[in-house]
C-alpha cells in the first residue's frame, strides 16, 4: 500500500490511516512526502509519529497548475513504478491527490481515495478543488467516502455500490487523538477578553478577497476593541503579504506561523469564534463548540451548517463584520458529541478504512 500526502490537511487526515495499517497483520504502508508542501507534511507526520518512506524535492515553482501537476505526476510515477504496491491510496482533493492517482493508474495499480464524494452544487467552485476530487472519482476504485451524502453522490455519477465504502471521515479520528491530548485552555477574563481565530488559504481567497477579508477585520476590530485575533499565516505569498501588510502593525492582531495540530485545536477551543475558508474546521468545530464563519459561497460539507456552528457568509467586508457580531452575541452552545450520530463519524474511520482495504486486497487476491 503507497500512502501519498502533500499537505498539511492531507498528513493530518492520513495519520489514523497508517497507524492502522502500521497494526494490520496483512497490509503495510509506504509514505510518501509528494514536495508539494514538504516541510508542512514532515512537521505533521512528526507530530503524529509517522515515519515517512520517501520525501521527495519540494515542489518548483511552476508556471501553472497543469505544469505543477505533470511535474507531480511523473515524480510519483517513479515511486510507484520503485515500490511495485498493489494498492495507491490519497486523500481529499489537493493536488498531490490528483496527481498521485492518476499515477497510481498509470501504473495499473487499485487506487483508493479517502474522503471521496464531497461536492459542491457548481463543478467549478472552488476551484481547483472541486476539479480535482471529480476527477479522483473517474480514476479511482475505491472509495471511502465519509457521509451519507457522499455516497449519494458518488452512485449518482455512476460509481458502483460495491466500490463505495461509507466510513465517516478520519479528520475526527485525528481529532479525538488531540482531544486526548491537550489541557483545554480557559477563555481569557481580563483585558482583550475574546478570541477570534482566523485562517485564510483557499485559492478563492487569494488577493482581492484577502483584501475584502482583512478590511472587514479592521473593521470589526474597530468595533470590538476588546477583540484579540490569532492569524495562522499560511505560507502562500498570495495569501500572506496582504495579511501581514494590513494587519501586521495593527495591535489587535497576532500573525503567527502555522500550529501544530495540538495547538491549533486548542486555541479554537478557546476561542470565541473563527472565520475560516478551511474544510477540515468545519469538521472539527462543531465538536469544539466554537461557533464558524466559512467566508466562501458554498461548502462541500452542507453536514456542518446543520449542526448550527457553521455558517457561509459571502465575501464581503459588511456581511462578515455583521455575521461576525452576531455569532459573538450569541450564547455559547454544547459541543456535538463524538459519538456514532456525529455528523462525520464516531472517529473509527481509519479502522473501518483498512478493514475495507483488507477484504478488497484479499479478495482481488483470490480472483
Amino acid at each position: 500500500m503507497l500512502v501519498i500526502a502533500g499537505t498539511r490537511p492531507e498528513s493530518i487526515k492520513l495519520a489514523p490511516i497508517v497507524w492502522a495499517l502500521d497494526a494490520d497483520r496483512v497490509l503495510s504502508a509506504v509514505v510518501v512526502n509528494s514536495g508539494q508542501h514538504q516541510a508542512a507534511v514532515r512537521a505533521a507526520f512528526e507530530e503524529f509519529g509517522v515515519r515517512h518512506d520517501v520525501e521527495l524535492a519540494a515542489l518548483p515553482l511552476l508556471s501553472n497548475l497543469l505544469a505543477s501537476f505533470d511535474h507531480l505526476r511523473t515524480e510519483l510515477r517513479a515511486v510507484i513504478a520503485r515500490y511495485r504496491p498493489r494498492c495507491v491510496l490519497v486523500q481529499g482533493d489537493t493536488l498531490t491527490s490528483y496527481a498521485g492517482a492518476a499515477a497510481g493508474r498509470d501504473n495499473g495499480c487499485s487506487v483508493a481515495h479517502v474522503e471521496a464524494g464531497l461536492r459542491t452544487p457548481s463543478a467549478a467552485e472552488p476551484f481547483p478543488e472541486e476539479w480535482f476530487r471529480r476527477r479522483i472519482a473517474q480514476v479511482a476504485d475505491i472509495h471511502f467516502a465519509p457521509t451519507h451524502a457522499a455516497v449519494g453522490h458518488l452512485r449518482a455519477e455512476g460509481v458502483a455500490n460495491g466500490a463505495i465504502h461509507r466510513t465517516g471521515n478520519t479528520g475526527i479520528d485525528s481529532l479525538r487523538w488531540a482531544l486526548d491530548r491537550i489541557e483545554p485552555r480557559p477563555r481569557e477574563t481580563g483585558g482583550r477578553s475574546h478570541r477570534l481565530l482566523i485562517t485564510l488559504h483557499r485559492r478563492e481567497n487569494h488577493d482581492r478577497n484577502a483584501d475584502i477579508v482583512c478590511r472587514a477585520l479592521l473593521r470589526l476590530s474597530s468595533l470590538r476593541p476588546e477583540l484579540t485575533m490569532v492569524l495562522p499565516v499560511h505560507p502562500n505569498p498570495r495569501v500572506a503579504e496582504p495579511i501581514r501588510r494590513r494587519l501586521g502593525a495593527h495591535p489587535a492582531f497576532e500573525l503567527v506561523a502555522p500550529m501544530p495540530y495540538r495547538d491549533f485545536i486548542a486555541t479554537a477551543m478557546a476561542s470565541d469564534l473563527i472565520i475560516s475558508d478551511s474544510g477540515g474546521i468545519q469538521e472539527e468545530a462543531p465538536h469544539l463548540g466554537t461557533p464558524l464563519l466559512v467566508p466562501r459561497c458554498n461548502t462541500e460539507r452542507p453536514e456542518a451548517i446543520a449542526t448550527g456552528f457553521v455558517r457561509l457568509v459571502a465575501v464581503d467586508e459588511r456581511g462578515i463584520v455583521n455575521a461576525a457580531l452576531a455569532a459573538l452575541s450569541m450564547e455559547r452552545k454544547a459541543p456535538v458529541p463524538i459519538d456514532d450520530d456525529a455528523p462525520f463519524g464516531a472517529g473509527d474511520a481509519a479502522r473501518r478504512i483498512v478493514k475495507a482495504l483488507r477484504t478488497t486486497m484479499l479478495e482481488r487476491a483470490i480472483a
